[in-house]
Parts: structure tokens; C-alpha cells; sequence
């Protein structure tokens, strides 16, 4: 697993003034895959990434970070979601629990740009982003990565048409690189699924 999400990431020079927790922005010259930019400013942004390249990946991952975290209770909001969870005997609800301290959610894209999550009220269930945990864990597929957030509006429009969704907001990691609005900044976990 650790080899693959090594790959993600660029190749570092031998130069000591390289500082991976900056956020990388991309000219036109540079030739960046969408993957590998949005992973580095996932990172960089405080998020904690996991791919997994299968449902058995995902399900071992889910577990480590709900073993490492001690989580007892999540809101999730998708059955398919919460099938996972009950997988793992994690107890679940639909969000009307205040002993909850996680989340687990799907999300509508990844922007590379900035290394966010953008969710709407489709995964939220129409709750704003304030009255979720701090804690949240986004599954993802590859499919969702776009390069920024006019590219994620426009997909989105193309994708709901009349069933656009209410709210719509993006999520970063604890280090939100400085960008002010730090009330978006949650403990980010993302499980990046290839095959699911």
C-alpha cells in the first residue's frame, strides 16, 4: 500500500530548500498529473490520505484509522457507507446522535488545486458543515479528481442538472495553507478507492 501512494507523489530532488508542505500551484508548463498535484496539497493541507485499490483495502484501512482513532460511534448518512461500517462493528447513525465523533461521507469532487474535498447537501444530508464531527473520513473514487473548483462546478451542474444540490462547500485538512476561512478545516481522512 505505502509503495503505491509513494508513487503518487513527485520524485524530490537532492536540493535542501524543497518543503513539501507547501501547496503547489500549477502553471501551464508544468505537467503535473491531477492525481499526484492533489495528493501533494492534500497533504500539505493536513489531510491524511489512504488509497486503497480494493474493497478489502478499504475495509482494512476503515478499521486503522477507527482502531487508531478510537472512534465508537459515526454519522453516515449512505447505506452503502454504513454497510461498511457495520462490516467492522462500527455503530452508525443517521446523524441525530451527539455522542458521534466521527463522520464517514462521500464526497462530490477533489480539487487538485487546492487539495480540497467539495461536498453539497447531497452527502450531508443537507446539514451545514458546522454541525458535523471535526472528524470525517470521505471515500472517493479516482473518477471524482478535477483540476479546479470552476471544473468541479461545471461537472456538477452537467451531473445533478435540476437536482442541484442546496449547499455546497469544500473541506481541507488542519493546515489549510494559510487560506483564511479556517472554520473549513476538519481532521481529514480520505480513502481513495480504485475499485470498489
Amino acid at each position: 500500500m505505502w509503495k503505491k501512494i509513494k508513487q503518487l507523489f513527485i520524485p524530490q530532488s537532492d536540493e535542501s530548500d524543497n518543503d513539501d508542505s507547501e501547496l503547489e500551484f500549477v502553471t501551464f508548463e508544468t505537467k503535473v498529473p491531477i492525481d499526484v498535484l492533489f495528493t501533494k496539497n492534500f497533504v500539505a493541507g493536513g489531510g491524511l490520505f489512504f488509497y486503497c485499490e480494493n474493497e478489502q483495502e478499504t475495509l482494512t484501512n476503515l478499521k486503522e484509522i477507527i482502531l487508531n482513532e478510537q472512534v465508537e460511534e459515526a454519522i453516515c448518512f449512505d447505506d452503502k457507507l454504513k454497510s461498511l461500517l457495520n462490516r467492522i462493528n462500527i455503530k452508525n447513525s443517521d446523524g441525530n446522535s451527539p455522542s458521534a465523533d466521527f463522520a464517514f461521507i462521500e464526497c462530490e469532487y477533489l480539487v487538485a488545486f487546492d487539495g480540497s474535498v467539495m461536498l453539497s447537501s447531497h452527502q450531508t444530508c443537507g446539514r451545514k458543515q458546522d454541525s458535523l464531527p471535526s472528524n470525517i473520513i470521505v471515500l472517493a473514487h479516482p473518477n471524482q479528481l478535477v483540476s479546479n473548483l470552476n471544473e468541479a462546478m461545471q461537472r456538477l451542474n452537467s451531473k445533478k442538472g435540476g437536482n442541484f444540490p442546496s449547499q455546497i462547500t469544500s473541506i481541507r485538512g488542519r493546515n489549510p495553507h494559510n487560506i483564511e476561512g479556517g472554520n473549513t478545516s476538519k481532521n481529514l481522512y480520505l480513502l481513495l478507492v480504485e475499485h470498489y
